[in-house]
């Protein structure tokens, strides 16, 4: 790909190029907005690539997180900037959306600053088709750019608790005491000497002690973070967490609800009460959000896939086939079904594991048939005594993954076995 001062490119030529230091402008239309953005990158001579909003933004990150910033028209048509940023959020978790995002937007509305705010973005430009407010824009959109290529020496009290928060995000399931006492340490050290918590305190030292599994008492510093500052989201998501944990889904749908009647349009969200009626049992309501979140963003692969879910356990296989084969994270699902099947086949239900097993393979994209799903159905005809089948399931996953040693021992046993026993056991 030719590297000017602008280019437009595919998913599959920026996936291509080697290594991606251009700035990103995801815009989909090349009218006065994007004129303005370009000229202003353009007089500041920063490289930078424009594409669509329908970029494939997952299949090309390994490229894009190199990129130090980007420009995103909220109102694009394909999809919307909310849902681009939730995307990236979700794919890197470290992202420093705050500071690398500039949003520009034409018309905000309130739930438009409600979903900045849920987002973590601070750099946003209010763009207007007159002369002298485009000049405006653009001087402003210069300003944000120069101070993310040209950072402080010494990091904003902001930034130093960004790698606090993040550290938490990044704790694994069961953390060790001495990280959770340094994560500690350092929000205390941040908060400074104050008889009054702030909600971001509270809340950072509620995350520390769910992870220890003093679930009570961060319930408790939880709720106190969301009466002292109701817009501090970041308290709301980490309380709906903690309940979906604890498998409270109704305390979590409830409060869920409560952030859609401030802004309806996060994706993320609309897929996460799905996900909680299908917990509740309630499938026509579960299907209703993903329905509702495949409107607002038709690429969200957490949509996809819970409709996909939705229309599995409803037996409608075709189309959960259908819905799965557009959904780039499809072996999230794969992972579900796997876990279900091996539950079945653990209960003894051999019969019942193979009928789920074969709706799983039918379903299922070809890349995502992995060597362990493939592995497990052949335990569950082992487990049946079924052997002749059972080897070959052990043979296809060996194909996938040459050296899945559980698979090479199970088809070694069932070989080793003298040729009468596989018949009889064939048999039972």
């Amino acid at each position: 790909m030719e590297r000017n001062q602008q280019s437009t490119a595919t998913a599959q030529e920026v996936a291509t190029t080697r290594r991606f230091k251009d700035a990103l402008v995801i815009m989909d239309e090349n009218t006065w907005l994007g004129e303005m953005a370009c000229t202003s990158l353009k007089s500041l001579q920063v490289p930078f690539t424009q594409v669509a909003s329908n970029i494939l933004m997952r299949q090309s990150w390994s490229r894009f997180h190199d990129s130090p910033f980007m420009i995103v028209h909220w109102e694009n048509k394909l999809r919307s900037g909310g849902a681009i940023i939730e995307e990236i959020l979700e794919i890197d978790r470290r992202y420093d959306a705050a500071n690398k995002i500039i949003i520009i937007t034409t018309n905000p509305i309130h739930e438009d600053v409600v979903f900045f705010s849920e987002l973590g973005i601070r750099r946003v430009i209010r763009a207007r088709p007159r002369d002298q407010e485009i000049q405006t824009s653009s001087e402003e959109l210069k300003k944000h750019i120069h101070e993310i290529l040209n950072p402080q020496t010494k990091p904003a009290m902001d930034d130093l608790w960004r790698k606090v928060l993040v550290a938490i995000d990044m704790l694994p399931v069961d953390p060790p005491e001495a990280v959770l006492l340094k994560i500690e340490q350092s929000i205390l050290k941040l908060s400074g000497p104050t008889t009054t918590p702030s909600a971001r305190q509270l809340e950072a030292t509620a995350a520390v002690k769910s992870r220890r599994g003093e679930i009570t008492e961060a319930i408790k510093m939880l709720h106190t973070a969301i009466e002292i500052n109701p817009n501090y989201f970041r308290s709301w998501n980490s309380l709906i967490a903690i309940f979906r944990q604890q498998g409270q889904h109704k305390s979590a749908y409830d409060l869920m609800q409560k952030m859609q009647l401030q802004n309806r349009s996060s994706v993320k969200r609309l897929v996460a009460m799905g996900e909680e009626q299908l917990a509740l049992n309630d499938i026509d309501k579960a299907e209703a959000y993903f329905k509702s979140a495949l409107d607002k963003d038709a690429y969200s692969g957490l949509a996809l896939n819970g409709l996909g879910e939705v229309k599995f356990w409803q037996n409608e296989l075709s189309e959960s086939r259908l819905l799965l084969a557009k959904s780039p994270i499809a072996y999230q699902f794969a992972a579900k079904l796997n876990k279900k099947g091996i539950e079945l086949v653990t209960g003894g239900a051999f019969e019942a594991g193979m009928k789920h097993y074969s709706k799983a393979q039918f379903i299922l994209p070809q890349q995502d048939k992995g060597p362990q799903l493939l592995y497990n159905i052949a335990l569950c005809y082992a487990k049946w005594g079924r052997l002749n089948m059972a080897e070959e399931f052990l043979v296809l996953a060996i194909i996938k993954e040459p050296n899945y040693k559980k698979a090479i021992r199970l088809i070694e046993q069932i070989r080793s076995r003298p040729q009468p026993l596989a018949v009889a056991a064939a048999k039972v």
